[in-house]
């Protein structure tokens, strides 16, 4: 019997069996494909702010958190991301609303003869502000080194091996393998990214607030690639109070991002309801990236690469226990944020289901309920 069994493999699960493994704990993780096979392995490869308060203190926490990561090299500091889009005044009252949020991040608008110094790359009609944020790191870099260092501290990670809850009554035994198979575990913890509401929905009456949204991202090779992590600015949108937020975008559109790490150029996003075929995703995100830097519709494509991001219903992780069901907790839901602050989530789970600390209101699982 192990004190954690954990599902997934992304970068939420390894963390996790990492963290619960230096306290002590003995840890089995459950992966059903590959380590990183979902948006852990797949993303941007931009570790930034979330544009929400209530998410900074994570994002703060995972930062610190990667500088201590053996095998891991996180940029001393941040590359600055360029918000863009041409209303130079929308842009900004943007960033008088994210200086009210994050006021970290220093926002500054950029237009004209100042953008074209700062990053000449752009499009001559684009204006931005700039945010201090933004770490380009190769994407799967921070969880492979989580992943091994689980591993070094003597977690096992059981790769293409299928598992779910295994329930008897109002109590989680462990997990129940494909095969049928149990293994015991004291408690588990589910960390399965967009695929945590199916493995949740036997042990509550109303599904956790998950839903998919497929990203498909390119990677491609410029010659001179920006410096800047470039986004539209509708990646990072407001309410209709006015109060910079993040704010998922219509389903099946898609919105510029760029980032740049060890030579090669991470082009997105979009945001699908239906599983997509890269293939055919990957013109409209070429001419979509063109718009702003011309130099995209030149670049040679190398690889498209598509995942299911866990988007929650406020765009907020659930972590923490699962009321109804003693031995079960979660950790999931963290839409395109799960490399910005999922280390600091992890542990704030993994406190939770093994010294039973406190997590704030606006993360716990049970907010909605």
């Amino acid at each position: 019997m192990n004190d954690l069994a954990i599902i997934g493999g992304g970068i939420i699960g390894c963390a996790a069996a990492a963290l619960a493994a230096e306290r002590g704990a003995s840890v089995a993780l459950f992966e059903a494909s590959g380590l990183g096979a979902g948006a852990s392995g797949r993303n941007l490869g931009s570790i930034q702010h979330p544009y929400d308060a209530a998410l900074g203190g994570l994002h703060a926490a995972s930062l610190a958190m990667y500088r201590e990561l053996p095998g891991f090299e996180l940029p001393a500091e941040p590359a600055g991301v360029l918000l863009l889009a041409t209303d130079a005044d929308g842009l900004s009252r943007h960033a008088d609303a994210l200086r009210e949020v994050a006021p970290e991040l220093r926002p500054e608008l950029v237009a004209g003869a100042a953008l074209r110094a700062l990053e000449p790359t752009l499009a001559p009609d684009v204006a931005a502000v700039r945010i201090a944020t933004g770490y380009p790191v190769p994407p799967h870099a921070a969880l492979a080194a989580y992943a091994a260092l689980a591993a070094s501290r003597g977690a096992a990670l059981h790769i293409g091996r299928a598992a779910e809850p295994w329930l008897e009554g109002d109590r989680c035994r462990g997990v129940r393998l494909a095969d049928g198979a149990t293994h015991a575990a004291d408690a588990v913890l589910l960390a399965a990214g967009p695929w945590t509401p199916a493995l949740l929905r036997p042990a509550l009456a109303e599904p956790i607030r998950i839903r998919r949204t497929w990203g498909v991202t390119l990677q491609v090779v410029l010659p001179d690639p920006p410096r800047h992590v470039l986004e539209e600015e509708e990646i990072g949108g407001k309410d209709l109070g006015g109060s910079f937020r993040w704010s998922i975008p219509e389903a099946g559109h898609a919105v510029f991002s760029l980032a740049t790490a060890a030579g090669r150029s991470a082009l997105g996003s979009t945001f699908l309801v239906d599983e997509p075929d890269p293939a055919a995703v990957a013109p409209m995100l070429v001419e979509r990236g063109a718009r702003f830097v011309p130099a995209i519709a030149r670049a040679e494509v190398l690889e498209p690469r598509r995942c299911a991001r866990p988007q929650s219903a406020d765009g907020r992780p659930f972590i923490g226990p699962i009321a109804r069901v003693s031995g079960l907790a979660v950790c999931a839901g963290h839409g395109p944020w799960g490399i910005s602050t999922g280390p600091a989530a992890a542990r704030l789970a993994v406190d939770a289901v093994l010294g039973g600390a406190d997590i704030p209101a606006a993360l716990r699982a049970d907010r909605f309920a």
